[in-house]
């Protein structure tokens, strides 16, 4: 079974992308495909792997080309596989709506081949604040992100990251399945860190809250004079210049350190150092690959109460420190909560990282191949995929 999966990639880490990392890597593992190649996508000229164990890979396109789904296609109509997973999101092929509709056509349009096609998409943006996301369109905006969500998912399968996106999608007539973005590593409670570090990773864009988490820093450092902010991650396809700006803004505030890009190997080490995980968005574009990762190590959450936040936390049954969405007060106070009491942060890393285990990454991986046995089932293919056993429970 030759497997293709399209997806951004390292060394470009974004949250689809470390996602379509860690998924394939996975599928790669499960013994299930006989060969696995990735049509990768990344916007950083640097070390491009053309391995991953066993995995093959084809840099051959990047966000904003308006070549990328002629490049996407002619790939995988001369490997011909057996199935194409597509791992996408609304803005991954560039900052122009126009170039992300002509990318976002290549799943369809492999379908119209005759293969089997299945799409994860990470954000429904017709669900969104559209306004507070900046979205392109004005007036228009709503309607082309109803188009949007109707061009990714002509697939035979479509699968989404929130429950929500799954049962809304499903009642419009479209064959889905909710997948979790889940762990991305076997989870390891990581012991606590002694430092009094708050940790912002993302990728960098104004409706992430950063600068509302800046001004919290600053008011919280005259009562913590030891207090740190990391603030790591690649700058937003769409906001090329901002997260420049806010650190030249910045620029002579003690305890603040900016990393920008972090690779992949080093993720770890981010989250082992912080003692506090912040997510401050003011808008949201779907599930929250931080989150899972901090319950993966056993870090706790101050998060913004977005509806899209609390779903997210509900459906997997993750305790986070929710505070008013855009209010530094209470943005302070819930930090303070979490930085005032260890039995706090202990209670919420340990309920966290009990429910996480429900989703590891073998059990990501047996359902993306339930998937795709759907679609290979809808074309009427005589090919399955083999499912992994699943690992016993120790006694």
């Amino acid at each position: 079974m030759h497997l293709v999966v399209v997806s951004p990639f390292p060394p470009s880490i974004t949250g689809i992308g470390q996602y379509g990392y860690h998924v394939t890597r996975a599928l790669a593992q499960s013994g299930s495909f006989s060969r696995v190649t990735v049509l990768a996508g990344s916007h950083i000229n640097g070390e491009r792997p053309n391995h991953l164990g066993l995995t093959e890979i084809e840099y051959c396109w990047q966000p904003g080309q308006w070549k990328a789904r002629q490049a996407i296609l002619s790939r995988v109509k001369r490997l011909s596989p057996d199935l194409v997973w597509f791992n996408l999101g609304a803005s991954i092929f560039g900052r122009s709506p126009w170039v992300n509709v002509s990318g976002l056509l290549s799943p369809m349009l492999t379908r119209q081949m005759g293969i089997p096609t299945v799409v994860t998409l990470h954000e429904l943006v017709e669900l969104t604040d559209l306004h507070a996301l900046d979205a392109p369109g004005g007036p228009l905006a709503p309607l082309g992100a109803r188009l949007l969500t109707t061009i990714a998912t002509q697939a035979d399968m479509t699968c989404l990251t929130m429950r929500h996106y799954a049962d809304r999608l499903t009642a419009r007539g479209l064959d889905c399945s909710h997948i979790a973005i889940g762990a991305y590593h076997q989870p390891e409670l990581l012991e606590e860190s002694e430092t009094q570090e708050l940790l912002f990773f993302t990728t960098l864009a104004p409706f992430k809250g950063l600068e509302l988490l800046l001004e919290a820093f600053q008011r919280l450092c005259a009562d913590y004079p030891k207090l740190q902010l990391t603030i790591a991650g690649a700058e937003h396809t769409r906001f090329p210049n901002y997260a420049s700006e806010l650190k030249s803004r910045s620029n002579g505030t003690n305890n603040l350190q900016w990393l920008g890009q972090v690779s992949e190997d080093n993720v770890m080490d981010l989250f082992r150092r912080a003692q506090i995980v912040v997510l401050p968005y003011t808008a949201s574009t779907g599930s929250s690959s931080v989150l899972y990762q901090a319950a993966t190590w056993g870090r706790p959450i101050v998060a913004s109460n977005l509806s899209e936040t609390q779903k997210l936390a509900s459906e997997n049954n993750l305790k986070v420190e929710f505070f008013k969405n855009g209010k530094v007060d209470s943005l302070c106070d819930s930090i303070r909560a979490l930085l005032d009491s260890h039995e706090k942060r202990q209670t919420q890393t340990r309920h966290n990282f009990n429910s996480i285990q429900h989703t590891r990454p073998e059990k990501t991986c047996r359902k993306y191949i339930q998937a795709f046995n759907r679609a290979l089932e809808k074309r009427r293919s005589p090919k399955r995929i083999a499912t992994p056993i699943a690992e016993k429970k120790p006694a």
